[in-house]
Formats: C-alpha cells, structure tokens, sequence
C-alpha cells in the first residue's frame, strides 16, 4: 500500500491544501488551544501491499473480538485503494497520507448501545495486547460505560455509527493528525473537512486492536494517547483518553475541562469513509 503518492505532485503544498507535508492538520482561524506537536513523538506505517498483510490484520481482528466480519482480503484490499486514491485525487487532502494511515474494518454494531458496544471492543484491546506483548493489562472500565456514552454534535460519528448497524464499513484510520489539537479543537475543525472525514471515536478501539505493533509501542517513554473526542461519556464535557498506563491498566480521563487541553504527545484522529 504506497501512501506517500502525494509527495509527488507539488501543487499540493500550496494554500489549498488542509495538511501539512507531515499529513498534520494546518489549524486556520480557531477559538480553542492547539499546541505544537512533540516531534519526538512518532509512529510508523507498517506495511501492507499483499493481500496475505490485509488477511493477516483481518484474522487477527477476527481472532481478538471473537467475531467474523465476512470481509475478505481481497475486498478488504480493493476498497482501501478505492479510498486511497479518492484522497490522492483531491488537492486539499492528498497530504493527509503523507503521515500514518491505517486500513481498518468496524464490525457491525450488535447494539444500540454505545457504552455496550465500546465495552466489547475494550475487550479486544485487552485480548490484542496480551496476544502481541505476552503480558495483559486490565480494563478499569468494565461494566461502567453501558447507557453512559454518547455522540457529540458535530463529529459526524453518527454518520458512521448508522452504516456499521447495517454492515461492516472499511475505512483509513488517521491516528494523529490532529497531535497536538486540544478535544475541542478536533471538534472544530471539523466544519472545515470534506464529508467524508470523521471524528474518531469507537473506530480508534479498532484500530487499537488491528494494529498493536503500531499504536501500543513507546518511544522515549512517551506512550500514544488518543482521544476518542467524538464522544462523550457521562457528560457532553468529558473527554476520553485512551493510553496504556504504567501500571497497565486501560482506562480514560474523566475531567470536564480535559477537552480544552492539549498535549504535543495526544492527539485526536480522523476516519475516512467513501
């Protein structure tokens, strides 16, 4: 899978673009805190250009949350690429593959509930870690999130949440090129991508869960934190982190102003659906 296709062409460093040459999101006229991203911070794009690389991300999301998607590594293969080159074809978002960017499959929803649903996937994250690292970590969570997450305005997670209740969807998992936004910067933002950018939420569990050996390792003790700023858990003001901690145990930060906040090490991430 090449994603460095839009390096070649000049023309996309210009004004119109919405990424910088690091596939970060350029921050233009907004209201809540951005800050520079920690250039110390890293993460790099495995590779996938077979279709053995996408069976073997399939099986093993199948294999950690128990489940089988129905979707093969051919269709798997053929529809990143369709999304792919629907990025590299607009002048203002081919830049965003110029960072990491993760194929990933979100299973149909079993559940109206989010809470519900996140709470299966958390599973997978724990099953995903032990499986890759040999040693687990526990859920602090279990239990706590049914009936008590919700969407925020404006995310357009809803928009994603209504295909995966009639199907798994395929989408390219962008997990920091929104590093250094504050929750309420991501969600700003927003307004300003075209439609088929989303913000993360449930997505960045499965993304967790398909690629372990990219978003779960530390360098510099600097561990990846992702915010799930696409929704909301108890309140609309709370913010959901999701980091491994150093006592290995999952869990998110639960403060009300923890969304006006950002990190050059946390970022938010964006899913592209077709």
């Amino acid at each position: 899978m090449n994603t460095k296709g839009s390096k070649e062409n000049p023309e996309l460093e210009d004004h119109k673009s919405l990424f910088d040459k690091f596939g970060r999101r350029i921050p233009k006229n907004l209201q809540a805190i951005v800050c520079h991203a920690d250039q110390s911070f890293r993460l790099d794009q495995p590779k996938l250009n077979w279709e053995e690389d996408f069976a073997s991300r399939i099986l093993w999301l199948h294999r950690c949350l128990g489940i089988d998607t129905g979707v093969t590594a051919e269709q798997f293969k053929a529809e990143t690429e369709r999304l792919l080159t629907m990025i590299w074809d607009n002048p203002q978002i081919a830049n965003s593959t110029n960072g990491v960017c993760l194929p990933v499959i979100l299973p149909q929803c079993v559940t109206d509930d989010l809470g519900t649903e996140m709470e299966r996937y958390l599973d997978g994250v724990v099953n995903s870690y032990t499986e890759t690292f040999g040693y687990s970590f526990d859920n602090c969570h279990e239990g706590e999130l049914k009936g008590n997450v919700s969407i925020i305005d404006g995310s357009r997670h809803d928009q994603l949440v209504s295909r995966m209740k009639h199907g798994p969807v395929i989408g390219i998992y962008f997990p920091n090129p929104l590093q250094g936004f504050s929750s309420d910067a991501s969600r700003e933002q927003m307004s300003t991508l075209p439609e088929e950018f989303i913000l993360s939420g449930m997505d960045a569990l499965i993304a967790i869960i398909m690629y372990p050996d990219v978003l779960f390792v530390q360098r510099d003790e600097l561990k990846p934190v992702l915010s799930l700023s696409a929704l909301a858990c108890w309140s609309d003001f709370h913010l959901l982190d999701s980091e491994k901690t150093d006592d290995n145990k999952l869990g998110f930060a639960n403060t009300e102003d923890a969304s006006a906040l950002a990190h050059g090490n946390c970022s938010s991430s964006l899913l592209f659906i077709g």
